[in-house]
This record gives structure tokens, C-alpha cells and sequence, in this order.
């Protein structure tokens, strides 16, 4: 039984792509309710992205770079990166 709602759902916003200041302000409000909902324990601490359009200007690719700490298991400055493409 898989659960269709975990995650934070941000392959649509690659398709709703129009400028990266709206990408960033919407990929990190799913990504602040995903977390909240489903990883609680996770203070997340830092987000930036990165738009790379100089193979293809007409596809592209998002780089999300994500900072991270778990406080109950003494875990600090921890990141993780999220690629996804851009039609």
C-alpha cells in the first residue's frame, strides 16, 4: 500500500516554471509542509537553487541544495540535493 501523498510534490512546478523566484517561494513552502507532515523531527536550515540553462536553452536543470539538522540524534549541517529537469 503506497502512500500517494508523501513527498513534497515539486515535479509539477517544473512544468509551471516561469521565473526561479517563484519556483524557490513554492518549492520551499511544499518542501516546509512535507517535512512538517511527515519528518517533524527535521529542522530544516538553509535552501538555496540553482537554474542551469547553458547546454539547452530549451530544457534545463534545478539543482535544490538543502541544509538540515536532527536535533534528537546530534545531527548538524547536514544537506541533501534535489535535481530536477526543466522542459
Amino acid at each position: 500500500m503506497g502512500i500517494y501523498e508523501f513527498g513534497a510534490n515539486l515535479l509539477p512546478l517544473t512544468t509551471e516554471f516561469v521565473s526561479q523566484d517563484d519556483f524557490d517561494t513554492e518549492a520551499i513552502r511544499r518542501i516546509k509542509s512535507a517535512v512538517e507532515k511527515w519528518m517533524p523531527f527535521i529542522d530544516l536550515e538553509d535552501f538555496t537553487s540553482n537554474v542551469n540553462r547553458k547546454d539547452n536553452v530549451n530544457t534545463g536543470i534545478i539543482e535544490i541544495n538543502i541544509t538540515y539538522n536532527i536535533p534528537s540524534l546530534q545531527v548538524t549541517k547536514k544537506a541533501i540535493q534535489i535535481t530536477l529537469f526543466v522542459i
